[in-house]
């Protein structure tokens, strides 16, 4: 199958909208962690958050970054018809049973993880990699995440080995960090309606 001996980062995410502080989460992705490629995930709905704008309309935001050759948009939550992220890895993983996946996400979302639906089964099926925020300091570190995995931490300088070990594991990347976000650049956009 096209995706045999890959390793692919899943990269999920409202999206709303998708801007350059996520292009460099991924870009991180493939460098640090040495992947193959990086699938970026738009969730059709996120359970956690409100009513989002329309799913095409977030692609949109997505594809107008510009991202590189080793990097596509699946739409496979979508087409699956799955809601939460345990049922895209479960579906992932039943699709391409040679791949290697490891699942990208922000510091900011690390610290939420245990709101997410089957959390536990979440790093038992795939290893994470979560990528430094700005303003998050040291909490994405000492989150109740961190705490229960806290023997399953791989160290940063052999993040590049990550998809080839055996799950639960997870690291922590700090690269040089960019302060953009969808919420600042909502507001921006809502008060630029308003002038």
């Amino acid at each position: 199958m096209l995706y045999d001996g890959l390793s692919v980062g899943l990269f999920g995410g409202s999206f709303n909208p998708a801007h350059a502080g996520h292009l460099h989460v991924a870009q991180c992705g493939l460098r640090e962690l040495a992947l193959d490629r990086v699938w970026w995930m738009v969730s059709p709905q996120n359970p956690l958050k409100p009513k989002q704008p329309s799913y095409d309309s977030r692609v949109q935001t997505v594809e107008a970054l510009g991202l590189n050759n080793r990097m596509d948009i699946s739409h496979m939550e979508r087409d699956f018809g799955t809601q939460y992220t345990i049922d895209m890895i479960r579906m992932a993983q039943t699709r391409h049973p040679r791949t290697r996946f490891v699942f990208l996400m922000g510091a900011d979302n690390f610290s939420q993880f245990p709101k997410w639906k089957n959390w536990q089964e979440i790093a038992a099926r795939v290893p994470i990699a979560v990528i430094a925020r700005p303003g998050d300091g040291v909490k994405p570190r000492l989150s109740k995440t961190a705490r229960f995995f806290a023997d399953k931490r791989l160290p940063e300088e052999r993040s590049h080995i990550l998809q080839y070990l055996q799950p639960p594991l997870w690291t922590f990347l700090t690269p040089p960090l960019n302060n953009l976000s969808s919420t600042a650049i909502r507001k921006d956009m809502a008060y630029s309606r308003k002038t």
